[in-house]
């Protein structure tokens, strides 16, 4: 069997937009994207597990054409593609693409990708053939974008959350040819000094 048929038999299944994430109910879909595919978060709701997942993730399934979604949660209208959920749900992250695109990235090179602590540090990211349930995260992912310049502050706070907690920090980015770039970041801080250059 070759992979174009394989890819066909997977199954789709239908998502509930809840503002900026999807809830998805069905127990098979659940095992296949949480268990098989590293995709969301599991929540017991009325004592039913059901799974969280954010925008990139939505996108990501909607690109693979595994997920159903209707505007207005509504049947009757017309479903979502992929343009049209990229432009639902930037209108809660305007960055929302360039971050896709990196996520997309990392996931092609065969990382785990999870969701990151806030603050900037958008992705949690483990090695290749990690078990994001028993093993840490490699790296954290900080994104930065043209016209969002970083705070040196903000570097030095990242880095040293970085740091604490064992990981590596990588600063992500996006050109303008839509490709992922990354610059791996080691200890920093700022010093301050007094006029003499001494620490103060």
């Amino acid at each position: 069997m070759n992979e174009a048929s394989e890819e066909t038999e997977k199954i789709q299944v239908e998502g509930i937009i809840e503002n900026d994430k999807v809830i998805i109910e069905d127990s098979d879909g659940i095992a296949e994207f949480y268990e098989g595919s590293y995709i969301g978060n599991m929540e017991e709701k009325e004592n039913k597990n059901i799974l969280i997942l954010d925008p990139i993730e939505v996108l990501l399934l909607c690109e693979r054409k595994r997920i159903i979604l209707w505007k207005d949660n509504d049947k009757n209208k017309n479903q979502y593609d992929f343009e049209g959920l990229l432009s639902y749900f930037s209108q809660f992250d305007k960055e929302l693409w360039q971050k896709y695109i990196i996520y997309m990235d990392l996931r092609r090179r065969g990382y785990i990708v999870r969701s990151g602590y806030g603050d900037g540090i958008e992705f949690r990211v483990y090695k290749r053939g990690a078990d994001f349930n028993e093993d840490v995260a490699k790296y954290l992912i900080y994104p930065v974008f043209e016209g969002s310049p970083i705070e040196l502050r903000d570097l030095d706070k990242i880095s040293r959350v970085a740091l604490s907690s064992r990981k590596d920090l990588v600063v992500a980015t996006v050109d303008r040819m839509s490709k992922a770039i990354y610059y791996s970041v080691k200890k920093f801080e700022i010093l301050s000094r007094d006029i003499d250059g001494d620490k103060r």
